[in-house]
């Protein structure tokens, strides 16, 4: 249930972003900058999402391999936005990296390629590699910063609904917050102490 309601969330976000899109003219390359950023933000949470249901077996490999790859997809759409927007700025001779939003958006790109990368090289990299920290402790690591990459990317995609750009093309922004709301509600909802190993594992002892 608290995956419908991320889902139905995350469409009525970008179905939100999607309206502003049609809307605004277009700019090149500041365009492209909005566009990339929604297809990092929405296929980086699918990619999330993908991985909350507890499959087993060939279903859970599977998942994860999908999971790796939308992940790598959202990266590569993040670089083009960064890029897209970095070029725009120079165009224009506009200051860099002087707002919440682009701090923000920077860390969360940053984190998320830290993400990415680190995921990728535990799933192709010899085994031998992490085999000291143990795979219970990548599992956690990978989980973890998972969903502190999440919290970045989502908290960049508020920060973006109170743009100039935003603002000029949208007066309806309570419908990005609604969206944002039912997203979070449904990430936050299924993180467990438990899946976070933040509580030990009982154990049975035989009498």
């Amino acid at each position: 249930m608290l995956a419908v309601v991320a889902q139905l969330g995350l469409f009525i976000y970008f179905g939100a972003l999607t309206g502003v899109l049609t809307k605004a003219p277009w700019v090149y390359p500041y365009s492209w900058h909005p566009i990339c950023m929604g297809l990092y933000g929405f296929v980086a949470t699918e990619g999330i999402l993908l991985l909350q249901p507890s499959e087993k077996g060939k279903q859970r490999a599977l998942a994860r391999t999908v999971h790796g790859l939308l992940l790598s997809l959202a990266l590569v759409s993040a670089i083009i936005g960064f890029w897209a927007i970095y070029v725009n700025k120079d165009r224009l001779g506009k200051e860099h990296f002087h707002t919440s939003h682009a701090y923000l958006g920077c860390a969360a790109v940053f984190v998320f390629a830290l993400q990415v990368f680190f995921g990728l090289s535990v799933a192709y990299a010899p085994k031998a590699l992490y085999r000291r920290i143990g795979q219970a402790k990548i599992t956690r690591i990978h989980r973890v910063t998972g969903y502190i990459s999440i919290s970045l990317v989502w908290g960049t995609l508020w920060l973006a609904i109170v743009t100039n750009w935003v603002k000029k093309n949208f007066d309806q922004e309570w419908i990005f917050y609604l969206g944002l709301g039912m997203v979070a509600v449904g990430l936050v909802g299924q993180i467990t102490p438990s899946r976070l190993y933040l509580t030990p594992k009982r154990t049975s002892v035989a009498p």
